[in-house]
C-alpha cells in the first residue's frame, strides 16, 4: 500500500468517443449516395454512366477499409454500414437489372442473393452484438468481387448495346460464378455460426 502523503498516481485519460463522420465512415456513405446516382441511371438507361459510376462505387470499397486501418478510425458502427451499404448496391442493382431483357440475370438469381445477404447481414448483426468477431472470409471477399465483375460487365453490354458474342458470355460466366459463390459463401457463414445460434437458441429457449 503506498505511503498516505505519496502522490496519486493519475489515471489515464479516457479515450474519447469517435466521431461519426471520420474518413472512412464518409467515404462509406458517399457510396450509398453513388448507389442512388446508379440506380437512376440505370432507370433513365444511362447504362455508360451507371457503368462508370459503379466502377466508382465499388473501388471506393477498398478505400474506406485502407482509411479505416491506416487512421485507426474503424469503429462498430463503421464495420455495420460498410457490408450493409455494400450489399444495398449490390442487391438494388441486380433488382434494376433483372428487369431488363437480355441482360442474362433472372429473378431467381437476384432472389437467391438478397436473401443470402440480409441473411449474414442479419448474422453479423447479432454476432457483433454478442461481442463475437465476424471477419469476412475468403469465399465472401470472392462472392463480392465477382459481384461486381458481373454488374459492371452487364452494364457495360448494355451501353455497347451491342456486344460481341465473347463479352456477353464472360459477363454471364461472371454472373454466374456470383451466384454460386454467393449460395456457397452464405452456406459457409451459417455453418461456421452454427454453434452461436444454437447457443442462442437454448439462451431464448
Amino acid at each position: 500500500m503506498p505511503p498516505e502523503n505519496s502522490p496519486a498516481v493519475a489515471e489515464p485519460p479516457a479515450r474519447p468517443a469517435g466521431s461519426f463522420w471520420n474518413v472512412p465512415n464518409t467515404l462509406t456513405v458517399s457510396r450509398l449516395g453513388l448507389a442512388v446516382v446508379v440506380f437512376a441511371a440505370i432507370s433513365a438507361q444511362w447504362y455508360g454512366w451507371a457503368f462508370a459510376l459503379f466502377v466508382a462505387a465499388a473501388a471506393s470499397d477498398a478505400l474506406d477499409g485502407y482509411f479505416a486501418r491506416l487512421l485507426g478510425q474503424d469503429t462498430p458502427l463503421g464495420r455495420q454500414l460498410d457490408p450493409l451499404i455494400d450489399k444495398v448496391i449490390v442487391s438494388g442493382a441486380y433488382i434494376y437489372l433483372a428487369a431488363i431483357p437480355g441482360t442474362g440475370v433472372f429473378p431467381w438469381m437476384v432472389t437467391a442473393i438478397v436473401v443470402r445477404e440480409l441473411l449474414i447481414q442479419g448474422l453479423r448483426s447479432l454476432l457483433e452484438g454478442q461481442g463475437q468477431a465476424f471477419g469476412a472470409k475468403m469465399a465472401g471477399k470472392l462472392k463480392t468481387l465477382f459481384q461486381c465483375l458481373s454488374v459492371s460487365a452487364v452494364l457495360y453490354c448494355l451501353w455497347l448495346v451491342e456486344p460481341a458474342r465473347e463479352l456477353t458470355i464472360l459477363r454471364d460466366a461472371f454472373t454466374w460464378i456470383a451466384v454460386g459463390l454467393t449460395v456457397y459463401s452464405g452456406a459457409s457463414y451459417l455453418w461456421g455460426a452454427g454453434p452461436a445460434l444454437r447457443g442462442e437458441a437454448a439462451r431464448r429457449g
